[in-house]
């Protein structure tokens, strides 16, 4: 089993951008299982979040 990570940061490129980045990976192995995560960091001024997809793939 293998693992493929991807990480978004809204300030980086479009969600639609990342999302094709994962669905086109996907379409290309046998996926196994899909875990997704979202962290945020910042302070009282400003916050942001980068989200996380794990893909699993044979």
């Amino acid at each position: 089993m293998k693992i493929k990570l991807f990480h978004y940061r809204k300030w980086q490129k479009p969600l639609e951008d990342f999302e094709k980045e994962v669905n086109d990976f996907m379409a290309t192995v046998e996926v196994v299982d899909v875990k997704y995560s979202t962290s945020s960091f910042g302070d009282d001024t400003r916050m942001d979040v980068i989200d996380g997809v794990l893909v699993f793939y044979k």
